[in-house]
């Protein structure tokens, strides 16, 4: 599997979207009124994103497979880093300065929703905020090798542990990661929507000293 920096000149940005929108689907289900309308959005948010200039330490890449040599096919997409901060403000601001209102209204409310179950990151862990293969191409290992080595990539940058969020129903991811040494250290939760719910459950694979 071959990783390269996303660049949105170059690469499928609505390819890229879908797939950020497919990780939490759950989520952005709720806020927006189609899948097409949610991708959309994101994709905008990814431009303005880009055109300012993403923080050193946010890493965001595409995936290809090893013999696309034209690098054609899109796989899949990861998101993430060393020590990678949130801010609630600052993502607010963000959106209602670039965005649609009501691109930036639905996009706030699953920023408000985050800021209450997403993990909590230090400095010296490897976060992986977004990981995701495509449909097509799932049962093919991808996931597996992806893993291993955004693993190794933590590794490289001297972090301790490398972290990530899994919705309390993806049993299928759950077992992905468990597999490959990933334990739960943490559970969030937040009731919306009246009678819905959102729960992660936080895992970590240390590294030994």
């Amino acid at each position: 599997m071959i990783f390269r920096d996303f660049n949105p000149a170059v690469h499928d940005i609505y390819k890229v979207a879908e797939l950020s929108y497919d990780v939490d689907y759950r989520t952005f289900n709720h806020v927006f009124k189609s899948k097409e309308e949610g991708v959309e959005a994101i994709k905008e948010r990814l431009i303005f994103d880009f055109a300012e200039g993403i923080d050193e330490n946010d890493l965001f890449y595409v995936f290809f497979d090893d013999e696309d040599r034209e690098e054609k096919e899109i796989i899949g997409m990861f998101n993430g880093g060393k020590g990678v901060k949130y801010s609630y403000l600052k993502e607010i601001l963000f959106l209602f300065k670039n965005l649609k209102f009501s691109q930036a209204l639905a996009l706030s409310k699953v920023s408000f929703m985050d800021y209450f179950v997403l993990v909590n990151v230090e400095d010296d862990d490897f976060y992986i905020g977004e990981l995701a293969i495509c449909s097509n191409q799932r049962g093919k290992g991808y996931g597996k090798e992806a893993l291993d080595q955004l693993t190794q990539l933590g590794k490289d940058l001297n972090c301790k542990r490398v972290i990530l969020d899994v919705d309390f129903r993806n049993d299928k991811a759950y077992k992905l990661y468990h597999s490959k040494g990933f334990r739960v250290f943490n559970k969030k939760s937040l009731n919306f929507l009246s009678k819905k719910k959102r729960e992660m459950k936080h895992m970590e694979l240390k590294f030994l000293k």
